[in-house]
């Protein structure tokens, strides 16, 4: 990060000592344009420098002067003679400048999460998909940030929060607890998983009374995803025909690719194509589903936190 004149010339003063211990402000303004004269010799090589006008220069030398109490240069037939005072200042600022240039790798690395680490949390239908691909795409542009992802069971996403063992949890289904923010971030529904070969594959949607003659594969009674599957088919007035009941999505879709049934997922999970031997339909009538973000209120997010929401907004379709 290199340090730019604007932001030098706009700084506040620094506080310097003389002799008799006698306080001094010196403005970085005024190291600016004395490094400058130093260093081009000349005001003209100083005003082409910092881009500023001669006179302005001049100005700034003898109030400089002025300030310090002695003089930094002497004018000989129009030339600028550096004191030997002059020459012991530039020392000591080329230290000053030596040490903002240290801060600035210093806030480089910060901002390029040099040896830091990013930990998050997620479900299963999040974190078969979306998450890694937001992942990805910060990794691409942050090489040296390190991350963790923590796979979630729903039990346990509050203690995830409330002990900062992460800085957020990406889940379908909404975190309720007054020390956690919870925001919706995107929409989606359910979806029915098919085989390749199943006549379902070539619909673009089917209906609940189509999934009712089928052999399904799906959550169990008492977790989000199966009671949501179970009020589809009772607002149909239908029985689903569970042959299959399973605690993770990878489970339900291995089991798809290899014909055994239709798993009936949230379209989170099957947000990108997978290289199994399945298709992903639409049911009709679908409920609507919330991709959601929660993090603890009582912690500041980080910049990584705000990069990565950003990229998890975007929408399902885009890649």
């Amino acid at each position: 990060m290199q340090i730019q004149p604007e932001s030098i010339l706009s700084s506040p003063d620094l506080e310097v000592r003389d002799g008799a211990g006698d306080r001094r402000k010196l403005s970085l303004r005024q190291i600016e344009v004395f490094r400058a004269v130093m260093l081009s010799g000349s005001i003209n090589g100083a005003s082409q420098m910092l881009h500023v006008s001669q006179p302005g220069l001049s100005r700034v030398v003898k109030r400089t002067e002025d300030v310090l109490g002695f003089k930094l240069f002497e004018r000989t037939r129009g030339r600028l003679i550096p004191t030997n005072e002059a020459g012991v200042l530039l020392n000591l600022v080329g230290r000053v400048y030596r040490q903002l240039d240290e801060l600035g790798e210093a806030v480089d690395r910060l901002t390029k999460g040099d040896g830091g680490l990013f930990r998050l949390g997620c479900t299963g239908s999040p974190g078969r998909c979306l998450v890694p691909r937001a992942v990805a795409q910060m990794r691409a542009v942050l090489p040296q940030l390190n991350f963790q992802v923590d796979v979630l069971l729903i039990d346990q996403i509050i203690d995830y929060l409330l002990f900062q063992r992460g800085e957020c949890v990406v889940s379908v289904f909404p975190v309720r607890h007054p020390l956690v923010t919870c925001k919706p971030i995107s929409k989606g529904g359910i979806v029915a998983v098919v085989p390749q070969r199943h006549d379902f594959a070539r619909k673009k949607e089917v209906t609940v009374r189509d999934l009712a003659r089928e052999p399904l594969i799906a959550f169990e009674a008492a977790t989000p995803h199966g009671a949501m599957v179970s009020q589809l088919f009772e607002k149909d007035q239908l029985t689903a025909r569970i042959d299959f009941v399973v605690r993770h999505i990878e489970t339900a879709i291995s089991l798809v690719a290899n014909g055994v049934g239709i798993a009936l997922v949230d379209e989170f999970s099957v947000a990108e194509a997978s290289g199994l031997p399945i298709s992903v339909v639409r049911v009709k009538n679908s409920p609507t589903l919330n991709l959601h973000l929660s993090w603890n209120k009582d912690v500041v997010r980080s910049q990584f936190f705000k990069r990565f929401e950003t990229l998890l907004t975007r929408p399902l379709d885009k890649k």
